[in-house]
């Protein structure tokens, strides 16, 4: 039968560790096929030991260490070109491959290679995989193949490509996957042993990719195991790439990238997505996963913008814009000595030209590349940028969208060299053009610029009355802005909420900055491990505000078992009233003030708001405990308030 046949065509150590660890059940359970259907009275049973055995063996030719031929590849679309035109990779999968496959419910390799010699089938070649080839299955079917045979031509290496595509490799007849950490394990070993991934990016400005959860997960996995990473795009899409290149469009796919989540992504089935996620979250958190995509795609889009640098044909204007567009993404992979080499180039062939505008646009670029140097070149980036505004307002008016962009980057540059009072002018007018541009697509500018602004009203010593409100209802605004750009969870909106609980501190509004400051680390928490310089920043920054404060209460006795009782909640917060036995010669609870409550093993960390009223005698007091700020271990505790001990 089928598995005896798998077992077999698993290596020897494996066959021999799963056979000794279950072979009690296994061949009790063999016995009766609607037995193996039952659940095991122990931790294991026989229905996932068969899954484990269909991912490590797929029933007999181990297809998941497998991989169909390049040569294959192009063989199965031209003798099925006509059923494969104008179909999804998952259209092919469920149409042809689960077609062919229905009778034997085997891979498509497992079928390959079982077809008697001489068959239509048993021509496509299979062996060991050596890239692993990660895809949507919303990808065109054709067009993910020209991708794949671009690629090859581009690196034809010193064999044969063998191609991990799951459509032909895995089992399509099983519906799901219903043990993910197992099966991750297995996945995890199996890309090691493969070596090196290739992910296809379809459309280029606006990859599909990036967008689904298996895609998000293989591209984790490749990083975790450490193998060697190549994108590709098809040559229509490359054709399409360049021509925005040559339009002055290539910045699309940076202003696309800024905006990646993969905690967004997509999934078929709903428990495959949180299990991705989970892991994820668990191993290395999506703002350190979205960080290392967006690296990756712009290294190759700068390689691939490069190479268009090379090609003839190109018009003066053509290759002026393609100029522009490669030192901005050389500038934004950090590649600055080459950036600003290019922009030189460009700003030359400008001046040759006699294009005011585009010599100004290179100008700008030159600011921006100069002002990421370093302080030692915050000067030269200043006078690179005026004489950019200066270009721009003569030609286009001082109200143009594009002479604001330019004066946001010298206004930024200004900051850094300490004239406040002119960049924060430059701010203002900045902040009207854009709010009268709102609709262009600028909200996120418009947060950035409020930021800055706040950043420069606060930077007094002593700032007034008037300059920490302006600077609390700028941060304000940047929030709104950034929670509807990006969500509640996003590492903007915990930087805007920490900016907010700073000028707030400042204006004495010790409750609230502490409310914004426990949201930020939660949010930080979510993005981040516990180790990274953010979520340690802020929790010291908690801790500081805390001590500073002395409004933390942990002592001895005072809180004794049953002398709190939950009393219920409201949409916002947690409710608890606490009977506290407090002598008079004892320091009172008041209003606004921070404790810290046992409940078992943990710490509540919340503030009074209420003050204590008297209960039958001298000796009680009620104090109703609201804005729950969070439930902690006592280490977290400790690091928070800052205890070297920590007692009852």
């Amino acid at each position: 039968g089928p598995l005896p046949y798998a077992t077999a065509r698993l290596t020897k150590s494996e066959s021999l560790q799963i056979a000794h660890q279950n072979k009690h059940e296994w061949y009790a359970k063999r016995k009766s096929r609607s037995a193996r259907w039952e659940t095991s009275s122990t931790q294991f049973n026989l229905y996932r030991v068969e899954i484990c055995l269909i991912i490590l063996g797929l029933a007999g030719s181990s297809p998941v260490r497998l991989g169909i031929s390049f040569e294959s590849l192009r063989q199965f679309r031209d003798d099925h070109f006509r059923e494969l035109v104008g179909k999804t990779t998952g259209q092919v999968r469920d149409d042809l491959i689960k077609r062919l496959t229905s009778a034997s419910q085997l891979s498509f390799a497992e079928f390959c290679t079982r077809t008697p010699s001489g068959g239509q089938y048993s021509q496509y070649d299979f062996g060991p995989a050596n890239l692993f080839v990660s895809h949507a299955w919303d990808y065109n079917f054709l067009e993910l193949v020209a991708a794949i045979e671009d690629f090859v031509e581009q690196n034809p290496g010193g064999g044969t490509y063998f191609l991990w595509i799951d459509i032909f490799v895995v089992n399509q007849h099983i519906p799901s996957i219903p043990d993910f950490p197992t099966w991750s394990d297995v996945f995890k070993s199996t890309l090691r042993a493969v070596g090196r991934a290739l992910f296809v990016l379809l459309p280029w400005d606006k990859p599909i990719w990036a967008r689904r959860s298996w895609c998000l997960f293989e591209f984790f996995v490749a990083c975790s195991c450490r193998i060697d990473l190549d994108f590709v795009i098809p040559r229509t899409e490359r054709d399409r790439f360049v021509q925005s290149l040559c339009a002055n469009a290539g910045n699309t796919f940076l202003r696309v990238a800024a905006k990646i989540d993969l905690a967004k992504a997509e999934a078929k089935y709903q428990s495959d997505r949180d299990h991705i996620n989970h892991l994820v979250r668990k191993n290395i958190k999506f703002a350190v996963l979205n960080s290392k995509v967006v690296e990756q795609v712009r290294i190759f889009f700068m390689t691939e913008a490069v190479r268009a640098l090379r090609m003839v044909g190109l018009s003066g204007e053509q290759h002026m814009n393609v100029l522009l567009n490669v030192a901005e993404f050389q500038m934004e992979v950090g590649e600055l000595a080459d950036a600003e080499n290019t922009i030189r180039a460009h700003i030359d062939e400008s001046e040759r030209a006699g294009d005011d505008i585009s010599e100004a646009r290179g100008l700008e670029m030159l600011g921006r590349i100069l002002m990421r140097q370093g302080p030692e070149q915050y000067e030269a980036a200043r006078q690179q940028l005026d004489r950019s505004v200066k270009i721009q307002s003569r030609i286009l008016g001082d109200d143009d969208l594009r002479v604001a962009q330019t004066r946001n980057n010298l206004a930024s540059v200004l900051e850094k060299l300490d004239n406040d009072e002119w960049a924060l002018a430059m701010y203002q007018k900045c902040l009207e053009i854009y709010e009268a541009h709102e609709f262009e697509g600028k909200v996120e500018s418009i947060a950035n610029i409020k930021g800055n602004i706040g950043n420069i009203l606060m930077k007094s010593e002593h700032p007034n009355t008037n300059d920490l409100e302006r600077a609390r209802c700028m941060f304000v605004g940047a929030l709104v802005k950034f929670v509807q750009i990006y969500g509640r969870n996003h590492e903007k909106v915990a930087i805007a909420r920490t900016r907010l609980a700073r000028v707030l501190s400042m204006q004495g509004k010790c409750q609230d900055a502490f409310e914004e400051l426990w949201k930020s680390a939660k949010i930080f928490r979510h993005n981040f491990a516990e180790d990274h310089h953010r979520v340690v920043g802020t929790f010291e920054n908690m801790r500081m505000f805390l001590t500073n404060a002395n409004e933390v209460y942990v002592e001895e006795d005072c809180l004794q078992p049953g002398e709190w009782r939950w009393v219920g909640s409201s949409a916002r917060v947690s409710v608890f009233l606490l009977i506290s036995r407090i002598w008079s010669s004892d320091r009172r609870f008041e209003t606004g003030d921070i404790v810290a409550l046992q409940i078992g093993d943990r710490f509540v960390v919340a503030i009074v708001t209420s003050e204590p009223q008297m209960i039958g005698g001298s000796q009680e007091y009620a104090v109703q405990v609201g804005r729950m700020m969070g439930t902690f271990g006592a280490e977290q505790l400790r690091a928070i308030c800052g205890l070297t001990t920590l007692r009852h």
